[in-house]
């Protein structure tokens, strides 16, 4: 798919070595370092300014290293913060931007199934800019890679589920495509997911919820779990609401056992 997004807007990737040959970087998205792979040491070496963006609860590391941060929990996407410097500063918007922008939107907030009214509106504005939100969308839909339907089906042999105060929350690891493992696992009626995938003892999770297991009990996966979490692991996590991320070094049974607690006290917590 991605591939596919950029071939259709004209951008090339590049993967730099040499950060210093740039005066400025921004870091878009990406609540953590660890996310960045072999940059993330790159990135602690940069001497110029770091601008990050994002619409995740802030990881400290990110924001030690940050020159300035913007970030906005409510947003339901990065794109949509972006959207907002294009108006408030007044900067005229190519097409090929509002594509993007749009894209962005509707991928992160699961085809506008998490979208607001505000966002809506965006979509609206980024339409009347010649977005054609039908061609838009087909580009977000690719058949599913035969390694992450594997994923899925081996994760269900694995599954373990356990049942607190009510609400189901299903636990399982795989090789990879943890967080696609995840939204399997809540569209198959889990309240609350969550998958680990290890490798050379570093370990990474992806934590998934309904909106009414938050609406409900107001356990926010984000800060009130992954960021917890990742600290006791000795690595880092964050993220929304009904979704989020960990990183760290303990085997992946440790992990998952740790995730559970957590919930497991947030959900007496807010009783």
């Amino acid at each position: 798919m991605t591939r596919q997004v950029l071939d259709h807007i004209r951008m090339k990737l590049r993967q730099p070595t040499n950060l210093e040959a740039y005066d400025l970087i921004f870091t878009v998205d990406t609540n953590t370092l660890s996310q960045l792979g072999e940059y993330q040491e790159h990135l602690k070496k940069y001497k110029g300014p770091i601008i990050t963006i994002d619409h995740h609860s802030p990881d400290p590391t990110t924001l030690r290293i940050s020159t300035y941060s913007f970030s906005n929990e409510r947003a339901t996407s990065t794109a949509q913060i972006v959207y907002s410097f294009y108006e408030n500063l007044r900067i005229p918007m190519r097409r090929s931007a509002a594509l993007a922008l749009f894209l962005g939107i509707a991928y992160d907030t699961r085809h506008f199934m998490l979208a607001t009214s505000e966002v809506f509106g965006i979509a609206a504005s980024l339409a009347r800019r010649g977005v054609n939100a039908l061609d838009a969308m087909r580009l977000l839909q690719v058949p599913m890679a035969e390694s992450e339907r594997m994923a899925r089906l081996k994760a269900s042999q694995r599954l373990i589920i356990t049942r607190i105060g009510g609400w189901i929350l299903a636990s399982t690891h795989v090789g990879s495509h943890q967080a696609s493992v995840a939204r399997a696992l809540v569209m198959l009626g889990a309240d609350v997911a969550i998958v680990a995938a290890e490798k050379k003892r570093q370990v990474r999770m992806s934590l998934r919820s309904t909106q009414e297991f938050y609406d409900q009990t107001k356990v926010h996966l984000g800060r009130d779990v992954a960021k917890k979490v990742g600290e006791l692991i000795q690595g880092a996590g964050g993220g929304h609401a009904l979704a989020a991320g960990i990183c760290g070094q303990v085997e992946k049974e440790a992990a998952l056992e740790r995730c559970l607690n957590a919930v497991r006290e947030e959900i007496v917590s807010k009783k």
